[in-house]
C-alpha cells in the first residue's frame, strides 16, 4: 500500500469542510457583523420610533374628534334649535333674538372646547339662516347645508371633505329619509392639522399625511402631487391588508420609508414617510465594505469552485442523472470503475437500491391488484344478497296487480344489474358503462317508488365515456342516498348527479335533499374516509369504494363529504382522467 501524504488521506467530506470554513467563514462573518450593525439595525430603531409617533398623534386625534362627537349632541341639540327649527318663523322677533343668543353661547363654548376648531355654524332651513359663534348670517348657504346632511355621508368615518374644508357634523333628526330641521356643523381647522402633521416626523426630508380612501380626501403638507398620488394608490391596492406596519415605496426614482397606522374612529390612515437616504447616510460605510468582501469572496469561491470541479460535479452529476432515469421509472444501476472513496461507496449503494426497488415496486403493484379485485369482490358480495331479496318482492308485487309492462320492464333492469354485478373479468371499466349501471339501479328504484323521488341525472359526454375508472363506484352512493336519505321523506326526495371537469380531473357530484344530516354525522362521514386509508376501518359500501378509487389513482382522490345544495349530502367523487383509455 502506497505511503500517502496525511491530506490525502482526509475524506471528501473533511477537505470540503477545512476549505470552506478557513476561505469563506471569515468573510461571511464579518459581512454578518458589518450588515448587523449597519443598516438593520438603523432602520429598525428608527422605523419604531416613527410608528410610535404615528401611534401617538393618531391617539391624538381620534381623541379630538370623539371628544367633538361627545359635546355636539350636549350643547347643540336643545330645545332652542328644536324650536327655531320647526316654528321659528312663527315666532316673535324678540323670541328668536333670546334663542339665538343662548345657542350662540353653546355654540362659542364648543368653538374654543378644541384647538382643532375654525368654526361652529348651526344651519335653520326653515329661517333659511345660519348662526355662528360670533354673527348670525343673513342666509343659508343650500350646497353646504346639503353636504352636510346625514342622507349624502353615510360613511364609516364621522369626517367630511368638502370644497377642501373638513366638517363634523349633527342632524336632527337622525334620520336619513326625514327632513333635517337643522345641522349643526363643526368645521376643523385643515392649516391647524396640517401643522400637527409636519410634527409628527423630526427629520426635514420627511413630512405626514392624513389618507382617507372612502370620500377621497388627503391633508397635508406636502407640495408634491406625485407623493400624495403614490401614498394613495399604496393604501388603495392594500385595503384590506394590514392596519399598521413600515416598509420601503419607491416614488418616482426615490426608495422612502413609510410608517402607517390605520384609524378605524377616522377611518383613515396617519402616514410618515421619509427618504430612506437621509437615514442611511452612517451606514454607506459598511455597504462599501460589504461591496468590497462581496468582490473578493467572488474570486475566491470561482476560483475554489474550479479545484472541486473534477473531484465532486463530475461524479455527482452521474449520480443524479442516475435519480431523474429513477423518477421517470427507468431504474438501472450505474456502471462506475472501481474507487475506495466516498463516491465508489455511493454508487454502489444505488446500485443495490436500484435493484431493491425494482423489486419492490414489482410487489408493490401485485398487492394493489391484488387488494383492489378482494375490494371489489367483497362489495359485490355486500350487494347481491340484499337486492336480490328487494327485487323478488318488488316483481312479485308487480305480478300481483298484473302490471305485465311495468313487470316487464322491471325484469329487464334487473337482468342488466345483475348482469353487471356478476362480471368479474375486469377491475376497470369505461365510465360510460359505469353511468348506465347506476341509471339502471335508478330505473329499478323508480319502481319502488315510483314519482314520489325527483331525479337529475346529468347526461355524461361522449369525450368522458370512454375513460376506464374502478368498477362500482357510483351504484353503491345511489343505494346508500336511496337507504338513508330520500326513501323515508313523506313529502318526496331529490337526488341529483353532475360532474364536473378541471384539467386531468373529473368530479362527479351527487346530491340528495334529505333533512336527517347534523353536522356532526357530515364530520363523522368524513373522519371515517380518513382513517380507511390506514385500513382501520370497515369496508362497507363508501368506505369500500373511497379506498379503491385510492388504490388506483393515489391518496389525493376518492371521496368527499359536504353539505348538498338541496339540503342533504353531497358525496363529490374526484377522480384522474390521464389513466388509460378504453
Amino acid at each position: 500500500m502506497l505511503n500517502l501524504p496525511k491530506w490525502n488521506r482526509f475524506t471528501i467530506f473533511t477537505k470540503l469542510m477545512l476549505i470552506f470554513m478557513v476561505v469563506l467563514a471569515p468573510l461571511y462573518l464579518l459581512t454578518l457583523v458589518i450588515n448587523n450593525k449597519g443598516a438593520e439595525s438603523v432602520r429598525r430603531e428608527i422605523s419604531q420610533s416613527i410608528s410610535s409617533r404615528n401611534d401617538f398623534y393618531r391617539n391624538m386625534l381620534e381623541m379630538e374628534v370623539e371628544r367633538l362627537l361627545r359635546v355636539l349632541p350636549e350643547y347643540a341639540a336643545d330645545k332652542d334649535l328644536m324650536l327655531l327649527g320647526s316654528i321659528g318663523d312663527s315666532i316673535s322677533d324678540y323670541e328668536k333674538f333670546e334663542m339665538i343668543s343662548a345657542i350662540q353661547k353653546r355654540i362659542e363654548l364648543i368653538k374654543y372646547n378644541s384647538n382643532y376648531i375654525k368654526e361652529v355654524r348651526a344651519y335653520i332651513p326653515l329661517l333659511q339662516r345660519t348662526i355662528l359663534s360670533s354673527k348670525y348670517e343673513t342666509e343659508i348657504r343650500s350646497d353646504e347645508f346639503e353636504a352636510l346632511q346625514l342622507k349624502n355621508h353615510i360613511q364609516e368615518s364621522p369626517l367630511i371633505y368638502w370644497e377642501g374644508r373638513l366638517f363634523v357634523s349633527m342632524q336632527y333628526p337622525a334620520v336619513v329619509n326625514r327632513k333635517a330641521l337643522f345641522v349643526v356643523g363643526v368645521e376643523m381647522s385643515v392649516d391647524k392639522l396640517i401643522g400637527t402633521l409636519s410634527e409628527v416626523i423630526s427629520v426635514p426630508e420627511g413630512n405626514a399625511a392624513l389618507v382617507n380612501l372612502s370620500q377621497n380626501w388627503t391633508i397635508s403638507g406636502e407640495k408634491d402631487p406625485a407623493i400624495l398620488a403614490a401614498l394613495r394608490e399604496y393604501f388603495a391596492d392594500r385595503r384590506q391588508e394590514k392596519a399598521a406596519g413600515y416598509e420601503t415605496l419607491r416614488i418616482g426614482s426615490v426608495p422612502y420609508l413609510i410608517s402607517y397606522t390605520y384609524s378605524p374612529a377616522l377611518a383613515s390612515y396617519l402616514v410618515s414617510y421619509v427618504p430612506e437616504s437621509s437615514m442611511t447616510g452612517p451606514t454607506r460605510k459598511y455597504q462599501l465594505w460589504i461591496l468590497g468582501v462581496s468582490v473578493l469572496s467572488l474570486f475566491i469561491v470561482l476560483s475554489f469552485s474550479m479545484s472541486i470541479f473534477r473531484m465532486i460535479h463530475r461524479p455527482l452529476k452521474r449520480l443524479i442523472g442516475a435519480f431523474k432515469l429513477m423518477r421517470t421509472g427507468d431504474i438501472r444501476p450505474i456502471a462506475h470503475p472501481p474507487a475506495q472513496d466516498e463516491f465508489g461507496y455511493l454508487y454502489k449503494a444505488y446500485n443495490e437500491t436500484a435493484i431493491h426497488l425494482k423489486t419492490l415496486i414489482q410487489e408493490n403493484y401485485e398487492q394493489k391488484i391484488h387488494s383492489q379485485r378482494s375490494e371489489l369482490k367483497r362489495l359485490q358480495s355486500q350487494i347481491n344478497p340484499h337486492f336480490l331479496y328487494n327485487c323478488f318482492f318488488v316483481l312479485c308485487r308487480l305480478i300481483k296487480s298484473e302490471d305485465l309492462e311495468l313487470s316487464y320492464r322491471f325484469c329487464q333492469y334487473v337482468g342488466e344489474y345483475f348482469q353487471f354485478i356478476t362480471r368479474n373479468d375486469a377491475d376497470q371499466v369505461a365510465l360510460g358503462t359505469e353511468f348506465k349501471h347506476a341509471w339502471t339501479y335508478v330505473e329499478l328504484q323508480k319502481v319502488c317508488y315510483g314519482e314520489r323521488i325527483q331525479v337529475d341525472f346529468e347526461a355524461l359526454t361522449p369525450e368522458l365515456a370512454h375513460y376506464q375508472v374502478p368498477r362500482l363506484i357510483l351504484q353503491p352512493i345511489v343505494e346508500n342516498i336511496y337507504k338513508h336519505a330520500v326513501a323515508g321523506m313523506i313529502q318526496g326526495g331529490k337526488l341529483s348527479i353532475h360532474t364536473e371537469r378541471s384539467g386531468d380531473d373529473l368530479t362527479i357530484y351527487m346530491e340528495d335533499s334529505g333533512s336527517g344530516l347534523a353536522e356532526q354525522d357530515l364530520d363523522r362521514l368524513n373522519q371515517r374516509l380518513g382513517l380507511s386509508a390506514h385500513g382501520i376501518e370497515d369496508t362497507t359500501g363508501i368506505i369500500n369504494v373511497h379506498r379503491r378509487i385510492q388504490i388506483m389513482y393515489g391518496p389525493e382522490y376518492g371521496l368527499r363529504m359536504s353539505r348538498s345544495r338541496l339540503g342533504g349530502l353531497c358525496v363529490a367523487i374526484r377522480l384522474a382522467l390521464q389513466a388509460k383509455e378504453g
